[in-house]
């Protein structure tokens, strides 16, 4: 059980960003909740930077200092994970999905190339579904490693205990395998620490009440990739393998792996110039497309 817990971790959990909140701007989601973003640059396409389970917009600021001179870039915090006050009815990976499209609509995107980390892939997914004349391109980061439709009973109960522990004791079951299974050995102590401080800092009820659904998403997200009329691209960590023949089942339009060495779960702040040069390697196949 306990292994089974820790792949779910690698797999699943995203990273989280430093704290500070920064004023910016912010449109109001379909359940009348602010979603602060930052915005900068200018052109035809646009880049929506949309992270996962307890991160915020500031885990991009490298990507937005490289690539705001040559696109239009606009990075999102997600609704509840920095917002004490902010209620919802279920965090689930449809509603954020919603408030991805909800931004591209306040803000006339077109030509966008949706970019999620971890849950963030998943939400992109959602997106580009749900506005497919809006988007031309979805790159995942570190994401997408295993699709299946299923689970085994046993992992199924193992995911159950789980989400049990983080609803009794979330910050003492969360800070040690987060700890343990989101890093690289050559992982800094100073990102370490980054993730490690957030994590402690997010909402429990936001926390679980989002990776619940997340985890039990698993067989849409297998339907909901074979809908897709878009190449998925996928810059993804090695530490971890990815499943390219899971992957060439259910991603009918198909997908392209650009693996990045020697980084865990965070390759845009672990090795951001690299994590940036292949990212530009792959908007230029996606506005070649």
């Amino acid at each position: 059980m306990k292994n089974m817990l820790l792949l779910f971790f690698f797999t699943l959990v995203s990273s989280s960003g430093a704290l500070s909140q920064e004023a910016g701007k912010s449109v109001m989601s379909q359940d009348g909740i602010a979603i602060n973003y930052s915005d900068c640059g200018k052109g035809e396409t646009t880049l929506l930077f949309v992270h996962g389970w307890n991160i915020n917009k500031e885990y991009w600021q490298a990507q937005l200092a490289h690539f705001c001179p040559k696109f239009r870039v606009v990075a999102i915090d997600l609704p509840g994970f920095r917002q004490p006050e902010a209620l919802r009815e279920a965090w689930t990976v449809e509603a954020f999905g919603e408030d991805v499209v909800q931004i591209m609509e306040s803000l006339d995107l077109k030509q966008v190339v949706l970019i999620g980390h971890s849950m963030g892939g998943d939400i992109i997914l959602e997106a580009a579904l749900k506005a497919p004349e809006r988007v031309i391109g979805l790159v995942g980061i570190d994401n997408f490693k295993d699709p299946r439709p299923a689970y085994s009973t046993e992992e199924e109960e193992g995911y159950k205990q789980f989400l049990a522990a983080l609803r009794t004791d979330y910050q003492n079951v969360i800070a040690p395998l987060a700890e343990a299974q989101l890093f690289h050995p050559e992982t800094s102590p100073v990102h370490k620490k980054r993730v490690m401080d957030d994590f402690r800092a997010v909402r429990p009820e936001v926390a679980v009440g989002s990776i619940e659904p997340l985890i039990f998403y698993a067989k849409k997200e297998t339907e909901q990739l074979q809908r897709l009329d878009k190449k998925l691209y996928l810059i993804n960590s090695d530490y971890t393998p990815t499943d390219e023949e899971a992957l060439a089942k259910y991603c009918g339009a198909g997908f392209e792996v650009v693996p990045i060495h020697a980084t865990g779960h965070y390759p845009m702040i672990e090795k951001p110039e690299e994590f940036n040069e292949k990212m530009e390697v792959v908007l230029g196949k996606i506005l070649k497309e």
